[in-house]
This record gives C-alpha cells, structure tokens and sequence, in this order.
C-alpha cells in the first residue's frame, strides 16, 4: 500500500484553488454575453511548479520506507489554460529568461488557446496592455472585453502605478497576492532599522510614504537624558492589511477583505485581495457572487458539492 503527502504550502494550493474556481466562474457566466473574455498573468513563472510527495511503502520485511519524489502540478498559467469554458484570449508574462522558455513549452500543448507570450518587466507589460486593448468603444468586439488579472509577484516588485492603470481599464477582476511578510520584514519593528532603500521598497508597493505615519508610533516626550525615544512599528498585521485595503479602495470601486494566507507554522505570509475596476452595479453583483461564495466557502457557486 502506498500512501501519499504532498509539500510545498497549503497556502500554495489554497490560492490557486480559489483562482482555479473563480476563472471557471467568470468564463460560465460571461461566455452567453457577447464579451471576449481575457485572462493575465502578471508573473506566470513556468507555468508550472514542482510539489514534494513523501510516499510511505509498505514493505513486507522492513515495515514502512519512506520516500521522496517530485513531481509537476499546474501553476496558475496552466490553469488558465485549462479553463473550461475557455477564454477568448490569454496573456502571460514572465521576465526570467528560463522560466519564459519553460513557458513556451507549456503553451504549446495547448494548440487551440490564442495566447500572447510577453517576456519582460510585469509593470511595463501590464501598462501596455491596460492602454491598448480597446475595453469598449468601435474598436472592441462585441460588447467589449472583460479580464481577470492575476497578481503573484516576485517579493515587492508590482508598483502601485501599475494598479492604477488597471483600475482605469473599469474591465477587469483582480486577484492580488499582497507580499504581507515583505512589508513587515522591510518595515523593521525598529524604527531606527528603516533604512531609505526599506522605505523606498514599501512606498513603491503602497503608492504614497503615509504608511510610516500609519504604522509607527512616534517618539512625543524626550527619555531622562533629554533624547527623543526611538519610535517602533505599532501596526500588526490586521492593521497593515486595513492600510493596504484601505489603499487600493482609493483606486479600484469595489476590494474585498483580504484572505491572510499563512506558512504551516502559522505565520503570515501572502494577503489575497479581491478587487473591481468594473463600477457597474450588475456588473459588481456578478463577480462578487463568484468571489464572496468562493472566498467563504472555498468553491463557486457555480459548483455545487456532490452529496
């Protein structure tokens, strides 16, 4: 008998399930209403990843052996691929030269997906596309082009100029993987550790350098030996999340709570917000049906549970 585990961070699997289910979601209720439905993947890797499965075999003489293997599983760009019902279109982007070629590989067994392969810098690319794709207007099919926007990126490396060009689209979902752990680890709890380039870092991520104010408490009163009192980060990682919340609200109509994804060990890792550039009430009451049931109970309402 062979039993298997597999590694590699339940958060891992937990955010591309809900990804998996809302991109199912989004093409099954827009398919009938003459929209050219558009995925991106801002930082689509390989497409690919690798997991780590023990398998524990009974042997007859020796009891049980443990093993190890790797193994492939989809990433989200594959997932993409595999949507059914399918997008129109697919854009993935990827800026290491490798993983771009391991790319290629994956879209090739997929024949019939018109996909665009865009290797380069994931802000630059996704500016472009926000202000050349024709969303609506003469120049658009049908009654236009709706998106799902896939954010997963490398440490801090998205600009929050790069949302802003997304929210003006008004035509795309966003699902954003917020580096939670990276902020908090460049916003030192020391104050006197803020280095400029920790500084510079966050108020790239979070489009304004408020942020200190909102997470530091300030020295008021000097210490017995007439010094200022250093100051250290207050904020916890709620009142983080409700900063970054309260900060893509200022751009994007509807965001919802984040979902806190976190190591096995229970540290915070990734903050998954949902947001809408979209700021027509049936269209929010669309996509908030797919995502709120998701992010509730972990499948679209689209899918119902056997019994």
């Amino acid at each position: 008998m062979t039993v298997e585990h597999r590694f590699g961070g339940r958060w891992t699997d937990r955010k591309l399930d809900i990804l998996s289910q809302y991109l199912t979601f989004f093409t099954t209720a827009l398919r009938a209403q003459n929209f050219q439905l558009l995925y991106i993947d801002g930082f689509a890797g390989s497409g690919n990843r690798l997991i780590e499965r023990i398998i524990a075999q009974e042997e007859p003489l020796f009891g049980i052996e443990n093993r190890s293997e790797r193994v492939h599983a989809p990433g989200s760009a594959r997932i993409a691929l595999e949507t059914n019902p399918p997008f129109n279109r697919i854009a993935l982007i990827e800026r290491h030269a490798k993983r771009f070629e391991e790319l290629k590989k994956l879209c090739s067994h997929y024949p019939t997906v018109q996909v665009d392969l865009l290797q380069g810098d994931a802000n630059e690319a996704i500016v472009e596309l926000c202000r050349t794709i024709p969303w609506r207007g003469p120049n658009a099919p049908g009654r236009g082009i709706r998106a799902v926007l896939f954010l997963d990126p490398y440490g801090m490396n998205l600009a929050f100029s790069t949302l802003e060009a997304i929210a003006a689209t008004k035509a795309i979902d966003v699902w954003y993987l917020f580096p939670i752990s990276g902020v908090c680890r460049q916003a030192s709890r020391d104050g006197g550790k803020l280095a400029p380039y920790k500084r510079a870092a966050i108020t790239r991520i979070l489009g304004t350098d408020e942020w200190e104010n909102e997470f530091y408490n300030y020295p008021v009163t000097d210490d017995l030996f007439g010094h200022l009192t250093a100051k250290h980060r207050s904020a916890d990682i709620k009142t983080i999340e409700g900063y970054i919340k309260k900060r893509l609200s200022l751009v994007f109509p509807i965001v919802r709570d984040p979902l806190t994804l976190k190591t096995d060990n229970g540290s915070p890792l990734y903050s998954l917000f949902f947001a809408l550039s979209n700021s027509d009430p049936k269209a929010i009451g669309l996509a908030l049906k797919g995502a709120d049931h998701i992010l509730r109970t972990g499948i679209s309402s689209q899918v119902r549970p056997r019994k």
